[in-house]
């Protein structure tokens, strides 16, 4: 604090000699040229004097701003909140300049505390329509996929099946958007609703692949569990998991190749201090070139070309929701060969 406070001030304190040394050589040439009698006490007397009233003058600045610089020097902006910076804004300032400085301060403070307030107010507002809008949207979805149903048990005509078909699939990437648009409202608010606890996978895992089944029948693929040993459980939360798991399937569904009668394989693995999950499908694949990027939020790559109803945001949320969860998430694949997904739960989350 003293050693910053000195070289502040060093200019000014390099001056002050500068200008006793002008002084001393001034009454040297003057007596000089006087032919008076020069006395080298007195001009050490001189810059004794000099540097007297520089380090009463400097002790007395030092004094003034010693209480606020004290204050100033024990915040760490890293760690310290702004409340205790705030503090630092309120004290007495020492000179006209540094409370000028703390006016403008204050000012800007209080017109970003102003815009962040309306910033959460306006995000909440728009959190709120989602959630409601997207519970709405259930109940007409539910009855599009009833309505669909029925119709095809009331005719046998191929057409109007397949009609009733496409209406479904169509009414299945509603329902996918609309619980993708869901999870993202809801990973703010992660930590509130967190639940840990045992889970075994390969249940889990025929859940998920139930509610799935449609999907699964109606792009002939056929789904595989195969598990090292009988009720492998991992210590997560049930229904986050199943987001990630979901998602995880639906896009190994979305890019496999349909109608081919390929399999979507899941391979739960034990390991000495981790459980992995593999889930395989022999799809379109990713680009080499896509690979490092498929976690980013919108991007949707080469794929997403081929696959114009990709939002670029599935595997986003999974990687997102797996790393709250405190599992790794991994994504190896080839072209036109198919994509491994790894979902790793290691001995910090068993």
């Amino acid at each position: 604090m003293l050693k910053d406070f000195l070289h502040d001030r060093l200019p000014f304190i390099v001056l002050i000699y500068l200008s006793t040394l002008i002084t001393i050589l001034v009454a040297v040439l003057l007596i000089s040229f006087s032919g008076g009698e020069q006395s080298i006490q007195t001009y050490v007397y001189m810059l004794l004097l000099a540097t007297l009233f520089l380090c009463a003058a400097l002790f007395i600045d030092y004094a003034r701003h010693r209480s606020f610089l004290k204050q100033l020097y024990t915040i760490n902006p890293h760690s310290t909140s702004l409340d205790e910076i705030r503090k630092l804004t309120h004290r007495q300032a020492p000179t006209q300049t540094t409370k000028r400085m703390l006016d403008v301060i204050r000012t800007v403070d209080v017109h970003t505390h102003d815009q962040i307030i309306q910033y959460e107010t306006d995000r909440k507002q728009h959190e709120t329509f989602i959630n409601q809008w997207v519970h709405h949207m259930k109940t007409p979805m539910s009855v599009i996929s009833l309505l669909s149903q029925e119709g095809k048990h009331q005719t046998s005509d191929d057409d109007v099946q397949t009609f009733f078909n496409d209406i479904q699939d169509e009414n299945d990437r509603f329902r996918h958007g609309l619980e993708l648009m869901l999870q993202l409202a809801r990973l703010d608010h992660f930590s509130l609703d967190f639940h840990a606890e045992p889970v075994e996978l390969a249940q889990l895992l025929r859940e998920v692949i139930n509610e799935e089944k449609r999907q699964f029948i109606r792009r002939n693929l056929y789904p595989q569990i195969v598990e090292d040993t009988n009720q492998t459980m991992v210590y997560s939360d049930s229904k986050w998991l199943r987001t990630v798991i979901k998602q995880l399937m639906i896009n190994a569904i979305n890019y496999s190749h349909h109608g081919q009668g390929n399999r979507i394989t899941c391979t739960i693995r034990q390991e000495r201090e981790s459980v992995s999950l593999f889930i395989q499908d022999s799809g379109i694949g990713i680009p080499t070139h896509d690979l490092p990027r498929v976690f980013e939020p919108f991007f949707t790559g080469d794929n997403g070309r081929k696959k114009t109803e990709s939002t670029g945001m599935g595997l986003y949320l999974a990687r997102t929701i797996a790393n709250q969860l405190g599992h790794s998430l991994t994504i190896d694949s080839e072209l036109e060969r198919g994509t491994t997904v790894c979902l790793t739960f290691t001995s910090k989350t068993l």
